[in-house]
């Protein structure tokens, strides 16, 4: 199955993230740290933030390319209708298949706690 992300499934106004931010809910585990806010759209979007922690810009963008591809792979078991911010822990021993079951887990546990609409 044909899963591509277009831009419309990005999150890069910086207002977006900043409210994002602002009123966003925050849920994590051992490998990432997910923000997520309802948005009025059918599909969800995301944004990637990796810390200079992480290492050289080789490395952040390795590790960016590899939440990006978690995130579309996974896309059909995340809810929808939420805006997210993946923020990978440093120093974990990411993996496709860790990262998958990172974000399914972590966007449903955001989702139930708090139901799309619930939006300022």
């Amino acid at each position: 199955m044909h899963q591509k992300a277009g831009k419309s499934h990005r999150l890069t106004r910086r207002g977006d993230i900043s409210r994002l931010f602002h009123d966003g809910r925050s849920v994590h585990d051992r490998l990432l740290r997910i923000v997520a806010l309802a948005n009025d759209l059918p599909h969800a979007r995301l944004a990637v933030g990796v810390s200079k922690r992480h290492g050289g810009a080789v490395r952040r963008n390795r590790v960016k390319r590899l939440c990006r591809e978690a995130f579309r792979l996974s896309r059909d078991r995340v809810p929808v209708g939420w805006d997210y911010m993946l923020i990978p822990k440093v120093g974990r021993e990411l993996t496709l298949a860790g990262l998958r079951a990172s974000i399914v887990a972590l966007a449903r546990r955001v989702a139930a706690a708090r139901p799309p609409g619930g939006k300022r």
